[in-house]
């Protein structure tokens, strides 16, 4: 059991040097010019480590990606606030450009989606918890935390496509402004919908 133990620590701590070179390497060139004999030498790892690990240079930027974003951004939603999760993944994602459109052009704006959506869909149920109190059907609870999620990631996509130029707070400034009030009212008609209809008094 030691050894199992002892083995998982050093994957982890081949992987988290071969992350930080990485991170290292992006200030200064893009990814496409990052090697992996650069980066086994910036941290005195082997090829073959490297090999051992991830296929590539652009995989090793998409667990990267996925790594900081699910536990270091996104993370402080459920801690602080939504918009302030959403803030700093919006920083993250300018800060480290050539890594985010690295990851971009590996995973695909569809495989990209797919990851924003797993890792979003549960700060916007915060969201619809904490303004609408949350509707009374599961099932559209489901509903309106997936539209909003949907609603949120097609902003987030935009923003990205439009090259990451427009500064974050306002982005999420706008959000929230379109979303006050908005969770609220959906849950409300989705619950007026779903209640029995009144009988009228008899005379």
């Amino acid at each position: 059991m030691a050894g199992d133990s002892a083995d998982a620590q050093r994957r982890t701590g081949a992987r988290a040097a071969l992350a930080a070179a990485l991170e290292k390497r992006l200030r200064t060139q893009p990814l496409d010019k990052v090697t992996v004999t650069e980066l086994t030498r910036d941290c005195g790892l082997t090829r073959q480590a490297f090999y051992y690990h991830f296929p590539d240079v652009r995989h090793l930027a998409i667990w990267v990606f996925e790594t900081e974003v699910a536990e270091q951004v996104l993370a402080v939603a459920s801690e602080v606030s939504w918009a302030d999760g959403l803030v700093r993944l919006l920083l993250y994602m300018r800060d480290n450009r050539s890594a985010t459109l690295g990851v971009l052009d590996g995973l695909g704006r569809s495989g990209l989606e797919r990851f924003l959506f797993r890792q979003m869909r549960p700060v916007t149920e915060a969201v619809v918890d904490q303004d609408g109190g949350g509707p009374a059907r599961p099932q559209d609870r489901e509903l309106v935390v997936d539209f909003y999620t949907s609603a949120v990631l097609a902003v987030v996509l935009r923003w990205v496509a439009n090259g990451m130029v427009e500064h974050p707070y306002r982005v999420v400034g706008d959000l929230e402004i379109m979303l006050h009030g908005a969770v609220r009212e959906s849950v409300r008609r989705l619950d007026a919908r779903a209640a029995p209809p009144r009988r009228g008094r008899r005379g």
